[in-house]
């Protein structure tokens, strides 16, 4: 008998386990999306303590509450790597395969995860209207264009029931560099509002600088060669026979979009790597009026 991946388990059995909600008129499920919503809020008033009563920090100061929204979007990325590397693992990486050639748990696993991501994507949208006083600020354009395609994607690939394997491998290289990014966000905020000499001061630098060359390598090199092997396999003869052409092209268009509208990033990393330990985001490191109280 097949050994079930100890990750993958976890997440068919919690997936079957949880209530079922289903878009009226549809046989679409968000059920366990509702639920990740209430769980990352929930993991974000947990947040919202831990730095104003343990570490001390003003919630009225924008960079604490961006602090509060960056462990929370960490805690996201550490629940879907473990699992995500498991389900690529376990099966053939072909990236427009069907999802029913599948094990009955594999594809319950892969619904939980797809819908966990998609889950944080809404909760975020919702906080980072709220912060705004329910309206879109410019800067969060770029964001919210990267959950639309996101949310968009993965609920693609569920209703099609082909894709999956391109969504997850996407994900997973997304996510891999969000941890390193999220505590370079809490650090680099909090040695501004520490006292000097801090904990955060001490880890600071080596949260930049591994932060900065993990993004630069899977940016500029794994993320790119991972899109041209999906855009590939999309438009091959299989590849048209399990996602409509129509449908692969819209997805190429938008992971490329994303890869590209990454590349300010991706430079920054770059330079901030090749500084080695000298930080640019210092204690005078000026980030506006929005982060100001």
């Amino acid at each position: 008998m097949e050994k079930v991946p100890s990750f993958l388990e976890f997440w068919a059995g919690f997936y079957n386990a949880a209530p079922k909600v289903i878009i009226p008129g549809t046989q679409f499920p968000i059920g366990f999306t509702i639920l990740f919503v209430i769980f990352f809020s929930s993991a974000r008033f947990f947040y919202t303590y831990l730095h104003t009563q343990v570490f001390g920090f003003d919630f009225e100061n924008p960079k604490t509450r961006l602090m509060i929204a960056c462990s929370t979007s960490l805690t996201h990325s550490l629940i879907l790597i473990p699992a995500l590397w498991q389900a690529l693992r376990c099966q053939p990486y072909k990236p427009s395969a069907p999802i029913a050639n599948s094990p009955k748990y594999y594809q319950d696993a892969v619904t939980a995860l797809l819908q966990v991501c998609t889950g944080y994507m809404v909760y975020d949208f919702i906080f980072m209207l709220a912060w705004n006083n329910w309206t879109v600020h410019p800067d969060d354009i770029a964001y919210i264009g990267h959950h639309i395609v996101t949310i968009a994607y993965m609920s693609q690939t569920r209703v099609l029931g082909a894709g999956h394997i391109s969504a997850m491998g996407l994900m997973l290289t997304g996510e891999f560099t969000n941890p390193m990014q999220n505590t370079l966000a809490i650090t680099r905020f909090a040695i501004q509002m520490a006292t000097e000499d801090s904990f955060w001061h001490f880890i600071h630098p080596y949260a930049e600088f591994i932060y900065a060359v993990s993004y630069a390598f899977f940016r500029s090199v794994v993320g790119p060669l991972q899109i041209i092997h999906i855009s590939y396999d999309l438009l091959t003869q299989e590849g048209r026979k399990n996602i409509p052409l129509y449908i692969g092209i819209i997805w190429i268009i938008m992971i490329w979009g994303i890869i590209l509208g990454s590349m300010p990033w991706t430079v920054e990393s770059i330079e901030m790597a090749m500084d080695g330990l000298q930080v640019k985001y210092n204690e005078t490191y000026n980030y506006g009026p929005r982060y100001e109280l």
